[in-house]
């Protein structure tokens, strides 16, 4: 690499050049939903909000952020996408909102908004990601939150959330997902998460890879933000802090148990120490240990678990965590979905080295046929490991359970929306889920594309 003609900022201006229009159109929203921030505080948020984007680890790190701001004031996060309740997207001081404060939220402050931008111009009306940041500054303000931690959808620099105006920034990784909207080449993904960067405002990465890593260096540099790289040796301080804090170590269900959590726990550490330097080490460890997530590893019912694992790297992280965990040594029996325009093969192959029986189901939203990603997988199954079609996420479910014997496991990964549909108590909240969009369907060029 030319180090004198290596210019990560004049690479962007030249793909958004390349990409006037499109760019443009994905600003304009940004203003949007400033328009309707300035509507609803003249005088601004009066929540510090830390923007977190990243391949995988982004919603753990959202969540050790609001648990380590909470030691020191008031504290939020909201994260994406949700598994069964959209509730699940909100939370203050550990909590979800109650359904009467999103009906409130919703209602009273933001469908006005939408409506009278609706009138100037029906493309304007919020998108759905748009409206649920705008709830969750409702609640942050109703909830006298000091400092939040709002995690990206989809890369960072075009995503809805980097409308907001950031206390500072925190990259997690730049891995493999999302390259049909990212960019083929690593280097462009990180140009794009790295987009979160605000001038003069402090960035945290624990990225990893030299090449993706200069390019991080590169934007920081552009927009004079300090940066900070969280690497081995402080993940080897990190672990031990936790060490004396939690001398027996951290307890099974934490999501500190998993090997991986300890770098997205030391990168969450130095935006604490940071932004709420009076945060004391031994209490941020403690209050880091006390986090579980839904549909992390969850054991959802006798012998059988659910990860939300839903692109290559987050697989493979679960892989390495359940080859770990101790659990019972019986047969793998493996429920899997695929949405989006995700490689099968990419994603679910390892899977096939893991598991005893694998089962192919349907995944509600943007959720890719069955068969056709049972015959992807088929083409690298060397293992020769049985492989079910059930279109049916259920009666996926009822026939591993049959076939289950007493050291036997099963494990539904792959698709959060195939999780949802096997899983989700709630029968009318599943059909929504499962339905979103299909009032557009009838009604010319809205799409189901705004869910992230």
């Amino acid at each position: 690499m030319n180090s004198d003609a290596f210019n990560p900022a004049y690479y962007n201006v030249v793909d958004q050049i390349y990409h006037a229009r499109w760019t443009a159109a994905k600003l304009a929203r940004f203003e949007l939903v400033r328009r309707s921030i300035r509507r609803l505080w003249p005088d601004g948020h009066p929540t510090r909000l830390v923007h977190v984007a990243g391949t995988s680890g982004k919603g753990s790190v959202c969540r050790y952020l609001e648990a380590g701001f909470s030691l020191a004031g008031r504290a939020g996060s909201l994260t994406g996408p949700h598994l069964y309740d959209p509730r699940e997207r909100f939370s203050i001081m550990g909590q979800e909102p109650a359904p009467a404060e999103l009906i409130e939220a919703w209602e009273e402050r933001i469908r006005p908004l939408c409506v009278e931008l609706s009138l100037e111009n029906a493309e304007h009306a919020h998108t759905y990601p748009e409206v649920y940041i705008l709830i969750a500054l409702v609640l942050f303000e109703k909830h006298d939150v000091a400092l939040a931690a709002v995690e990206a959808g989809i890369g960072g620099r075009y995503d809805q959330t980097s409308a907001l105006d950031a206390e500072a920034a925190v990259l997690t990784n730049v891995g493999r997902d999302h390259q049909e909207l990212l960019g083929r080449e690593a280097w462009q993904r990180a140009l794009d998460k790295a987009g979160i960067c605000r001038r003069s405002r402090p960035f945290f990465t624990s990225e990893r890879e030299p090449e993706t890593l200069a390019f991080i260096q590169g934007v920081c540099a552009h927009q004079d933000a300090p940066l900070t790289v969280v690497g081995a040796a402080e993940v080897r301080r990190a672990e031990a802090e936790l060490a004396e804090a939690l001398p027996e170590g951290p307890p099974p269900h934490s999501i500190l148990a998993a090997e991986h959590q300890m770098w997205n726990a030391a990168l969450s550490a130095a935006v604490v120490r940071k932004l709420a330097p009076e945060v004391e080490s031994v209490s941020l460890w403690r209050a880091f240990s006390r986090l579980s997530a839904p549909g992390r590893f969850q054991k959802v019912g006798e012998g059988v678990y659910a990860d939300v694992a839903h692109n290559a790297n987050k697989v493979e992280a679960f892989l390495k965590e359940l080859a770990a965990s101790g659990i019972p040594a019986g047969k793998r029996i493996f429920i899997v979905g695929l949405s989006g325009r995700r490689s099968a093969t990419e994603v679910l192959a390892p899977v096939l080295q893991a598991a005893d029986h694998v089962f192919v189901a349907g995944a509600s939203f943007k959720g890719r046929e069955p068969h056709e990603v049972a015959a992807l997988l088929e083409t690298c199954n060397e293992r020769n490991t049985p492989i079910t079609v059930c279109p049916d996420p259920r009666e996926a479910l009822a026939q591993a359970q049959a076939m289950r014997g007493p050291e036997d496991v099963i494990v539904l990964t792959g698709s959060t929306y195939m999780i949802d549909q096997t899983l989700n108590p709630d029968e009318y909240l599943r059909q929504i889920n499962a339905s979103y969009g299909w009032r557009y369907h009838k009604e010319g060029p809205e799409s189901r594309a705004d869910l992230p």
